[in-house]
């Protein structure tokens, strides 16, 4: 945004360019990070993104294709991150009765119209906030001089998209690391999706707005904003922890069959033992009838008719 800004006598003449190349780097990462989305979801047979966070994005997408972009550069680069979030979204219905079979087969079977609904609601609170920044000029923070948009001058569509593209990076990062935590497995996800969604953010949200800030403080100063600073350091810290988080999951999930990714059965029986030991020592243990818990202790078997003794593991409690 902000391509038909006029910066200042005091800033450098390359800074719009600067900061318009800044922000294609981003969108270019972003785009290739949505490519190998859809690519990896299909391997995986698992949707890649937070519904939450794809609603947001999508939403944001379309009002701003339609009612804030003005230049065909600008249409241009909506218009394909909106294309390829039909890739994704997509991917979402298709997959969604899968990855929700054991948590809630509703929202699995009925995903293309609870998606719907979520992307009706993110249009409805994008374009309540866009009427807003734009109904009079020198909205937002600092001297909007210089500041164009529809041939008026005092709009600051910088400022606007930061905030708003700034909630939805939050909601997806903080979600994309709950799913993650919640999934165990790594499907519809990678290093190669994480490293371009990083480097777009970094870009899109980072560099080209610090320079704004650097050269033309008194039309950017929200940058510094202790809620941007909020906004980007949480999200930043969301990405980087994603990142470690991705390196634990994929050292303990398991390939099935046809292709999906999933939790390895050593973990899982793992994580059911630790659930029984809490139990038992919190003397509240409740097995369900139909299952028989068994102790097994350390003693010597005999193997064959040789008599050669072997170990068996340490105690532990087990299902049969």
């Amino acid at each position: 945004m902000g391509f038909s800004d006029v910066a200042p006598n005091h800033a450098p003449e390359w800074l719009v360019l600067a900061s318009t190349a800044s922000l294609g780097i981003g969108i270019l990462f972003w785009d290739l990070a949505y490519i190998l989305m859809i690519r990896q979801s299909l391997k995986d047979r698992s949707y890649p993104m937070p519904i939450v966070g794809l609603a947001i994005n999508v939403s944001w997408e379309i009002v701003y294709a339609l009612y804030v972009a003005e230049t065909a550069f600008e249409r241009l680069g909506f218009t394909v991150w909106l294309l390829l979030d039909l890739g994704i979204i997509y991917t979402t219905v298709r997959f969604a009765p899968y990855d929700w079979a054991h948590t809630s087969k509703f929202v699995g079977d009925n995903m293309s119209g609870i998606l719907g609904l979520m992307i009706l609601v993110g249009c409805w609170g994008h374009l309540a906030f866009v009427t807003w920044f734009l109904s009079e000029p020198g909205r937002g923070s600092g001297d909007k001089t210089g500041k164009w948009w529809r041939g008026e001058e005092g709009y600051d569509t910088t400022e606007l998209a930061f905030w708003s593209a700034g909630v939805a990076q939050l909601v997806g990062s903080a979600c994309s690391l709950a799913m993650l935590f919640v999934r165990n497995h790594s499907g519809g996800t990678s290093y190669g999706i994480w490293l371009c969604r990083f480097i777009g953010s970094l870009f899109g949200m980072g560099v080209t707005n610090g320079l704004l800030w650097w050269y033309w403080p008194e039309a950017h100063s929200f940058w510094t904003n202790p809620l941007s600073v909020f906004i980007c350091g949480l999200s930043l810290i969301c990405e980087v922890i994603f990142g470690l988080v991705l390196c634990g999951v994929r050292m303990t999930e398991t390939v099935l069959p046809a292709g999906e990714l999933a939790i390895s059965s050593g973990r899982r029986q793992e994580d059911r033992r630790a659930a029984t030991d809490r139990a038992v020592w919190a003397g509240r243990t409740s097995t369900p009838p139909a299952r028989t818990v068994i102790l097994a202790t350390s003693r010597v078997m005999w193997q064959n008719e040789r008599h050669t003794p072997y170990a068996m593991p340490e105690p532990l409690l087990y299902y049969k």
